[in-house]
Order: structure tokens, then C-alpha cells, then sequence
């Protein structure tokens, strides 16, 4: 069982919430951790596909929020966006039975409580809430945190707006893998959302795909981080307006914690908002090992494939490295079938320290399958961070 302590740790101090610690990672002695022998015939979560309102149906009648601050290299100095608070998602997870001692729940009410193929994955999710191991090997990949490099994916990509070659999200297709509580999905939906505001002629259809290995991270924090950003959007006035109730529909300051409530009517304006837009949000949970992009959900290939802090662990760089590229390529042997452009950026620490992973073996990973990477961006300071562009033959 590892602990990471670099996080970005939820804090009643708004200011303190990039306050980054100490980077190191510890190796914990706890009994249950898992060896190489044992990783090996772990059962491995399957892929499948949640649908977005199932996970809307899992919201709770009120989320409570805080506002993170990601600061920005461009004149604006910084960004602000507001996402779910954990001990929100842990009170969710004990008002719905998490903690109790009670018999294995049927399959129909599991489901209902947790979209999740893994049996007492409500419990699980709750464990590590309350006393967090920041990974355990083929049980909880991290997800439930907010880690640096997602919030170096948000300034990189705020830059690119400032370049020439700067495109906008609108009509196309991105997977962020790995993706936890969503960050730089969160970054790609605001603008997207900007950009149509006003709009008399919605383009064609824009996708996001969000991956993560716990199905109960998209539901406690992806998910709900999603529609917090789409209700601090004009895109939401409608649902206000037909409401007019400041209770039970506030208006959202990013620089101040609070509380929404999550009614059907804000659901089903959430979705219908999305179906005027054109926007595509879709979940998928699973190991790397069984998600195909191609195959499994019969998609395109995207334009941009984004992941993050997701390189930790060697024996997962193969299946990590195959899924970019079909996700990229529409093939994992290395077989260019698409003709558009894309975009595959990769953002990781230098070295994770006890782990054994980083960007030296991710690179000579890489370049097995004849790929090549470039830094676009870099932090020295502390554990060194990086953003890479990967290039597929």
C-alpha cells in the first residue's frame, strides 16, 4: 500500500489549497500491501461504460463545494473553478449505509448505491476516505484526490489559447484517462461551454470521455465536478431563472465554498442543456487492459487523449501505453489508420519515489513502440513535473 503526500489537500483556508507539501511518496508496512507475486493474479476491475444519468441518479439532495485556485503562468495570473469536497462525498457514502455491518447488498441495490462492478466497492470507496492509502495496486488507484500535474495540464492548456496554432474544443472528441475528480475536463467543458454562449448555430457534436479505474470515483467526485462547472456557466441561467429561488438555486461565487441542491428539475436541465449544445459526456471505469477504444465502444479516434500522474507504476506502462495509442491511431500495434490530427499528452513527476516509476522508464516504454515524446512544459522546483506530446509513428 503506498502514500502519496504531495496532493492538493482539501483546506478551510481557500488560499492554502495549492499549498503543495512535501513531494515524496512512503512505502507503508501495513500487512495488506501488495507484492509483486500478488499483483499478478490480482482480478482486475473490467471495463464498462456508466451512463451519465445513472450517475446523476446517484447525487445526493445537496453537494457542498470549495473553490480551487489553479494558478496560471498567462497574464490572468490564475483560474478559478469550485469542486465537490470529500467529506461531502464521505457523509454521502455514510448516509447511504457505507459503514455499517450489514450482509452483502443484492446486485440491483449495489448498483443503485455505487456504479461499480467490484463487490463492496461503497465500503471500499469509503475506506479510503476516511483513512486514505493513496494507492493500493488493482483495488484504488488514487482517484478521490486532486493531484499537481492535472493543474499543469489546466495552465499548459490555458496557454495554448495564446499561441497560433490555438483550436478551440468545439467539435471534438477528447478521453482524459485516469481522469479522478476531472480536472482538466473540468478546464475543457468551461471552455467549450464560453465558447458557445450566444451561439445561433450549435457545430457538430463535442465529446468528452472520462476514464478512471474506480467507477465509485466518477460518482463521488468526476461526475458531480462536471456539473459544478457547467452550473457556474451562463448556460445555467435558464434553470435559474425558471426557478428564482436563491435557496434552492444560488448563484455560485468561485472564491467561496457552499452548498448546491441537486433537484431533478437541475438535473434535467443539466441534460437537456447538453443535448442543445451537442456535448457528449461519457464515463467508463475498468482496467486499462480491457478498454478499447475501438473495439469496445465503437468510437473514432479523438483529437486529444489526455492523462495524468497515471505512470507511477511500471508493470502498467504497456496496457497505458496501447490504450493512447488507439486512442490516438484507432490501432495498438502501431498501424497509423486515421488521417486526422491529434493530440496525446502525458503529465507526470520526474520520479515517484518507493514506486519505482517515472519518466525515464515511461520514456524508454514509449519508444518501444517506436513513439517520440517532447517536453511542452516544466516545473524544476521540489520533484520536478513534466508534460509530454507523444507522437505515434
Amino acid at each position: 500500500m503506498f502514500k502519496f503526500d504531495f496532493d492538493i489537500e482539501e483546506d478551510e483556508d481557500a488560499q492554502d489549497l495549492l499549498n503543495l507539501g512535501i513531494e515524496s511518496i512512503k512505502l507503508d508496512d501495513s500487512p495488506s500491501k501488495t507484492t509483486g507475486t500478488e499483483q499478478s493474479t490480482l482480478e482486475l476491475e473490467p471495463f464498462s461504460e456508466i451512463p451519465l444519468k445513472q450517475l446523476l441518479d446517484t447525487l445526493p439532495a445537496l453537494i457542498s463545494y470549495s473553490p480551487l485556485a489553479i494558478p496560471l503562468t498567462s497574464p490572468r495570473k490564475s483560474t478559478n473553478f469550485v469542486r465537490r469536497d470529500l467529506f461531502d462525498a464521505r457523509f454521502q457514502l455514510i448516509s447511504e449505509g457505507a459503514g455499517d455491518v450489514v450482509e452483502e447488498p443484492s446486485q440491483q441495490e449495489e448498483q443503485k448505491i455505487m456504479p461499480s462492478s467490484s463487490s463492496g466497492a461503497t465500503r471500499q470507496a469509503l475506506a479510503f476516505l476516511d483513512a486514505p492509502s493513496d494507492l493500493v495496486p488493482g483495488v484504488y488507484e488514487g482517484g478521490l484526490k486532486t493531484w499537481e500535474c492535472s493543474l499543469d495540464f489546466v495552465d499548459y492548456l490555458d496557454g495554448l489559447k495564446e499561441s497560433a496554432e490555438a483550436k478551440s474544443f468545439v467539435g471534438k472528441k477528447t478521453l482524459e484517462i485516469g481522469c479522478g475528480t476531472g480536472v482538466p475536463s473540468m478546464y475543457i467543458l468551461r471552455e467549450i461551454l464560453s465558447a458557445l454562449v450566444g451561439t445561433q448555430k450549435v457545430p457538430s457534436k463535442t465529446e468528452i470521455h472520462l476514464q478512471d479505474y474506480n467507477g465509485s470515483v466518477l460518482q463521488l467526485v468526476t461526475l458531480p465536478n462536471l456539473l459544478l462547472t457547467w452550473y457556474t456557466s451562463p448556460h445555467a441561467e435558464k434553470y435559474r431563472s425558471a426557478i428564482d429561488d436563491d435557496e434552492v438555486a444560488p448563484r455560485i461565487d468561485l472564491s467561496v465554498a457552499g452548498e448546491l441542491p441537486i433537484t431533478p428539475e437541475l438535473k434535467a436541465s443539466f441534460l437537456d442543456s447538453l443535448e442543445s449544445l451537442h456535448i457528449s459526456l461519457r464515463f467508463f471505469s475498468g482496467s486499462w487492459d480491457t478498454f478499447d477504444p475501438r473495439e469496445t465502444i465503437g468510437t473514432d479516434t479523438y483529437d486529444m487523449v489526455l492523462t495524468s500522474e497515471t505512470i507511477y507504476r511500471n508493470d502498467s506502462l504497456q496496457p497505458l501505453i496501447r490504450l493512447m495509442q488507439s486512442a490516438c491511431l484507432g490501432t495498438a500495434d502501431g498501424t497509423n489508420t486515421a488521417s486526422k490530427e491529434y493530440c496525446c499528452l502525458v503529465a507526470a513527476k520526474v520520479l515517484y519515489f518507493g514506486v519505482g516509476g517515472g519518466i525515464s522508464d515511461f520514456l524508454k516504454a514509449v519508444e518501444s513502440h517506436r513513439a517520440t515524446c517532447s517536453t511542452v512544459l516544466e516545473r524544476k522546483a521540489g520533484v520536478g513535473r513534466k508534460i509530454m506530446s507523444v507522437r505515434w509513428p
